[in-house]
């Protein structure tokens, strides 16, 4: 498109030289030990240092141990299947905590990524369609995963860090999550094969950033002054239900009381049955359940305003993986629309997707109650677990020189 650049012939060349050096810095836990429900601590305690965090790698190394004649292979994601829980914190206070990282990032993942970003994410155990493999002759595995896969505060929040800094990850009580068997038949008798994870080391790798002397001093002052830094980010908040009840075709789940500011955006509804914990079930599936209808109340203000009206027998969830779409252009501002799953894999992989960004809130009560209204055409089947991802705002602030680290959401 032609404009007034176009005859800027005099203007000078500018540089940018904010940055003198870029270096990658490894930190290893305190504690090496990294068995089932153990818990793995990496700090960062450097205050006057600049981290980008956003850029952090997660190392993880190990081996697979099998027993018995099936085959094992790792299932997409199995990196971080292989904690229950972790955690980022700032100067001793919780920035952001996740519940399930495997299935959080699972999510995620089907909602944001492409395929180019799911063939740059191999390394990371990520690599839809196709799950890492674990050849029958190979036991050794090793995992470089970006924090941003497993944090959404490295997505939204890009700017370097400072102060002590802390990962926490906590395994999972078993490997049954990461892992797929296989069985072989032979005749009338069918293998009984058993496997697990050996981790043997974990690394963080985090590029330290060295700005230019009038960019440090400015920085510098501003932390001896304590000014106040703004950390606004957007949480994937994870609940899930146990059980819903086997056999009923209608079933009301009251999710949470919550603030106005960290009332939800975005709601992920996803189903699972007889998948969790279990060799022989990949948890990166997610079960229609023949669900008819999904709506969300908050308040008393239903979204969506009518009903979807869904069949999967008949291949009518078209609504379904509509929302499913419009979920990216709305999340990120953008035009363009990025997803992996297209209308078929949608049907084994069903994320129903509910918008609530616009709503009115000129008056704006103290508190939300958020609920969800499930209806299906065959009744809930049995040990049926249903997922819900609450995506809301979170601001924190963090006063550099009294290390206060507070939440104003």
């Amino acid at each position: 498109m032609l404009s007034a650049q176009a005859f800027d012939i005099f203007r000078t060349p500018r540089m940018d030289e904010s940055i003198e050096k870029v270096e990658w810095r490894t930190y290893y836990p305190y504690v090496k030990s990294f068995r089932n429900n153990d818990t793995i601590e990496i700090t960062i305690n450097q205050s006057d240092v600049f981290e980008a965090m956003y850029d952090g790698l997660l190392l993880i190394s190990g081996k697979v141990k099998k027993n018995g004649g099936g085959t094992v292979s790792f299932v997409n994601n199995a990196g971080a299947f292989m904690f229950s829980a972790i955690s980022y914190e700032v100067n001793v206070k919780e920035i952001e905590s996740v519940r399930d990282p495997g299935l959080v990032s699972t999510v995620r993942g089907y909602m944001c990524y492409t395929e180019e970003d799911s063939k740059h994410l191999v390394v990371a155990g990520w690599n839809y369609p196709n799950a890492p493999l674990l050849d029958s002759n190979e036991e050794y595995f090793n995992f470089l995963i970006p924090l941003k896969h497993l944090f959404n505060i490295f997505n939204d929040y890009r700017v370097v860090t400072c102060g002590k800094q802390t990962i926490r990850l906590t395994r999972s009580n078993n490997d049954n999550n990461c892992l797929l068997v296989t069985e072989r038949t032979t005749g009338s008798t069918t293998t009984t094969t058993t496997a697990s994870i050996d981790i043997e080391n974990v690394e963080l790798k985090i590029k330290r950033i060295y700005p230019n002397n009038d960019i440090r001093l400015k920085l510098l002052k501003a932390i001896r002054a304590d000014t106040p830094i703004v950390i606004p980010y957007r949480q994937w908040e994870l609940h899930m239900k146990p059980s819903l009840p086997q056999g009923s075709t209608h079933d009301v789940w009251p999710i949470k009381t919550t603030s106005v500011m960290e009332s939800p955006r975005y709601v992920i509804v996803c189903f699972q049955t007889d998948k969790q914990d279990k060799l022989t079930a990949d948890p990166t599936y997610f079960d229609n359940v023949n669900i008819t209808n999904i709506r969300l109340t908050l308040n008393g203000e239903s979204f969506p305003n009518e009903r979807m009206r869904l069949n999967f027998e008949k291949n009518d969830y078209a609504e379904a993986h509509y929302r499913y779409t419009e979920f990216f252009p709305s999340y990120m501002s953008r035009m363009q629309k990025r997803f992996l799953l297209d209308f078929k894999a949608f049907k084994a992989r069903t994320l129903f997707v509910i918008d609530c960004s616009r709503r009115d809130e000129s008056m704006k009560p103290s508190t939300v109650d958020v609920r969800l209204d499930i209806e299906t055409s065959e009744g809930f089947p049995a040990n049926t677990r249903a997922y819900c991802i609450l995506v809301h705002d979170s601001i924190m602030e963090h006063l550099p020189l009294s290390e206060i680290v507070k939440n104003l959401s």
